[in-house]
């Protein structure tokens, strides 16, 4: 369960996996974008829109700081993950975990990552990750997934 206990509940090092070579197709920077400034989303953004934000045309959110509001965005999106995974959405089903996993990091929950991460947990899409993800934050989903 996500439980306020520890300080700081987000990681303090965001850019981290923003700056993660191993992350080839961007999926964690993907979720690491909204935990971040302007300044070090920068690279990562559109020169189209980089110059829309810096006219002031266009307004980049600041960083989440709000553990709950972190921790609502992983739950949405696990929701979306199931569905994927679910509707054996092969690519789709891998992204959603990878994307779960890089949550759990920024909410440092590391043991959570590992288990998102953990190849043989992956097949058939995803579940039996999702499953395991599910009964260690004590999130309860129905007996037919």
């Amino acid at each position: 369960m996500f439980q306020r206990t520890s300080f700081p509940l987000i990681s303090p090092k965001p850019k981290e996996f923003i700056e993660n070579e191993d992350d080839f197709l961007g999926f964690s920077k993907d979720v690491a974008i909204y935990f971040v400034s302007f300044e070090e989303a920068k690279p990562l953004l559109k020169p189209e829109y980089v110059e829309k934000v810096v006219s002031g045309e266009k307004e980049f959110s600041p960083p989440i700081t709000d553990v709950m509001e972190a921790a609502q965005d992983f739950l949405d999106y696990m929701v979306f993950a199931w569905m994927k995974a679910m509707d054996e959405r092969g690519i789709s089903a891998s992204r959603s975990i990878t994307k779960l996993a890089s949550w759990m990091r920024i909410l440092n929950r590391p043991d959570i990552a590992a288990i998102l991460d953990d190849d043989d947990l992956y097949d058939p899409y995803g579940r039996p990750a999702l499953r395991k993800a599910c009964v260690e934050l004590g999130i309860t989903y129905p007996d037919y997934l």
